[in-house]
């Protein structure tokens, strides 16, 4: 196991502002902006998220006309063709006026971390083509879809012999319902948005996305707006699998108390497969030296190889560790298998390349 270890000393100070502790979602969906109850995020933790806020992809922004159908390219060169018609008020009707479409994409191992969403189900990493998001306003209301958005997505990863992709349903939020009373005292009740703890749950969806050997992509449809679907295959691994334990040397006391946001987190990027799985599970009743995470019980690949990000924000400070490691069968007697990080202070954008790194790897 070789550890690569980034360090340097700090030298630059960022100025904690008001943390955005929506996801992606309510960010971009304006009805979304009622006030849920959670736990709140400790101020390393809204340090940590501000960074990554700053640092993760961008939504792209384009004007269309209703009426005609019309293809959009991203930065990143995909493409997406919306019929005419396609874009109805909610009544039903059609828009008079200019649209604007906002489009998201997070499509490598550096924007997974960033934006906190993970390329996992139930634990077990996925090979991951991108994570779509589209929303259409007029005038900031916002637009339905009569007839579906065809997508078509430069392949970035290694393409698996198979001649369809699941599709997959997921977000940082969940939804659930009060009951109370309004302002004639009858009853009624509010459904409000929350960020979902731990994560990303990805569930699989009915339809596919499949690979165009004439244009070279990999496309899909979207019937939905304000809805990330995600192109993702099974990772495919076999064999004796392990529960894997990271024992953190620097680690933030008020991790499991500080929601949804963490000061301290735990990523791995298996070897040469586009994919992170962040360890959302955290080591219980630890003694000084085991703080850290463990993953889902007997899910990660024995000699599986990839590297691990480790980050914690301590007092104003970050420390992390690259570590590229071979995961290594339990030992005789035990079921699981540890890893020991020595995480060095950091500077943010040294953090942040760190991350990038994970693109390389």
């Amino acid at each position: 196991m070789k550890s690569l270890v980034r360090a340097l000393a700090l030298v630059t100070t960022i100025a904690v502002v008001s943390c955005n502790k929506q996801s992606t979602v309510e960010k971009l969906n304006p009805e979304s902006n009622i006030a849920a109850a959670e736990a709140q995020p400790n101020r390393d933790a809204q340090l940590l998220a501000q960074l990554f806020a700053s640092a993760g992809p961008k939504t792209q922004f384009f004007t269309v006309q209703g009426k005609e159908k019309v293809t959009v390219t991203t930065t990143n060169g995909n493409k997406y063709t919306i019929p005419a018609g396609a874009l109805r008020r909610k009544d039903g009707s059609a828009p008079t006026g200019p649209i604007s479409v906002a489009i998201r994409e997070v499509l490598s191992p550096k924007d997974f971390v960033l934006s906190n969403r993970p390329t996992a189900a139930a634990g077990a990493y996925l090979l991951s083509y991108g994570e779509y998001f589209v929303r259409a306003t007029e005038a900031g209301a916002d637009l339905v879809l009569a007839a579906p958005i065809a997508v078509q997505t430069v392949v970035r990863t290694q393409v698996r012999p198979q001649e369809k992709v699941p599709m997959w349903d997921g977000d940082t939020t969940v939804y659930y319902t009060i009951n109370g009373y309004n302002q004639l005292n009858q009853p009624t009740s509010v459904t409000q948005p929350a960020s979902q703890d731990p994560g990303i749950n990805w569930t699989q969806a009915p339809d596919y996305a499949l690979f165009n050997a004439t244009t070279g992509t990999l496309d899909f449809q979207l019937s939905q707006l304000l809805q990330w679907r995600n192109c993702d295959v099974f990772s495919g691994s076999t064999g004796p699998k392990t529960t894997v334990l990271g024992y953190f040397d620097v680690y933030n006391n008020d991790t499991p108390n500080s929601s949804p946001e963490q000061p301290s987190m735990l990523f791995f990027k298996p070897r040469n497969i586009n994919s992170v799985v962040k360890f959302f599970n955290i080591i219980l009743n630890a003694p000084a030296g085991f703080n850290g995470f463990l993953s889902y019980q007997s899910i990660i690949p024995v000699g599986q190889q990839g590297t691990f990000l480790a980050i914690t924000a301590l007092n104003g400070q970050f420390y992390a560790q690259l570590l590229d490691a071979t995961i290594a069968a339990p030992a005789s007697g035990t079921n699981y298998t540890p890893v020991s990080f020595n995480l060095q202070p950091v500077s943010a954008s040294q953090l942040v390349s760190m991350i990038a790194d994970l693109n390389n790897r």
